[in-house]
C-alpha cells in the first residue's frame, strides 16, 4: 500500500494527565515552557480523554524533558511517552513512569551502584543510579531512577538485610511526586476518583 509520511524525525511525546478533570491545553502550555526551558519551541496538540501530544523541534530537547521524568501539573501528574512510528496513541496504556527515588536509611559506605540495582527488584526497572565516579554517594541517601508500573501501590519502604544477618528499614521518598491517593497508595488518582473509596 501507499507509504504514511512520518512527523519529521519523530521529535514527538505522548502524554497523559492522570487525572479525570479536564485539562487546559493553553495554561499547560505555558506552564511546561516555564518547567522544562526548551532551547526551541514546542507544539502541544489535544488527542481527547486528557492524552496529549508534544512535538518539539529539537532532540537536544525532548532527550532533556524525558530524562527530568514525570512532571507535575497543578498537583497531577503528566506522564510521558516517546512516540515510536507505528505506535497509535489511544492504545498507550501510560501505566509505567520513570522517578528518581530517594533511598533514606542506607549505611553511608553502602550507598552504591550495586545497592541500588539490588534495590530495584523491590521498586522496578533501575534506568540510573546517581552516584560519582567511585561508584558510591556520600549524601545522605542514594538516588536511583526508577521505571515503575503506577498502577500498583507505591511501595514506601522495606527491611533490607545489610551484609550478615542484620536488617533494617530503608525509606523511599519520591521526587517530584503530585498529589497521590492516601486511601490505596496509588499516583494515577487522587481520593475522589479512588474507586476502592467509593466502594
Amino acid at each position: 500500500g501507499p507509504s504514511l509520511p512520518g512527523v519529521d524525525q519523530g521529535l514527538v511525546l505522548a502524554g497523559k494527565f492522570c487525572t479525570k478533570r479536564r485539562v487546559n491545553l493553553e495554561a499547560v502550555g505555558r506552564a511546561l515552557r516555564s518547567v522544562w526551558r526548551t532551547k526551541k519551541d514546542f507544539e502541544v496538540s489535544d488527542m481527547g480523554e486528557n492524552r496529549v501530544l508534544f512535538l518539539f523541534q529539537d532532540k537536544e530537547d525532548l532527550d532533556r524533558v524525558l530524562l527530568q521524568g514525570p512532571c507535575s501539573f497543578d498537583k497531577y501528574i503528566l506522564l510521558l511517552h516517546k512516540l515510536e512510528v507505528g505506535e497509535l496513541v489511544t492504545s498507550l496504556s501510560f501505566h509505567m513512569a520513570a522517578f528518581w527515588v530517594q533511598i533514606h536509611g542506607l549505611p553511608t559506605l553502602s550507598q552504591t551502584r550495586e545497592a541500588g540495582i539490588c534495590i530495584r527488584s523491590i521498586l522496578g526497572k533501575v534506568e540510573r543510579v546517581d552516584v560519582g565516579d567511585k561508584g558510591f554517594s556520600l549524601g545522605n541517601y542514594l538516588r536511583i531512577k526508577v521505571i515503575m508500573d503506577i498502577s500498583q501501590p507505591l511501595c514506601q519502604g522495606r527491611m533490607v538485610r545489610m551484609g550478615g544477618s542484620e536488617s533494617r528499614w530503608v525509606e523511599f521518598k519520591y521526587e517530584q511526586l503530585p498529589i497521590f491517593c492516601y486511601l490505596c497508595r496509588k499516583i494515577d488518582h487522587d481520593k475522589k476518583d479512588c474507586i476502592d473509596w467509593i466502594h
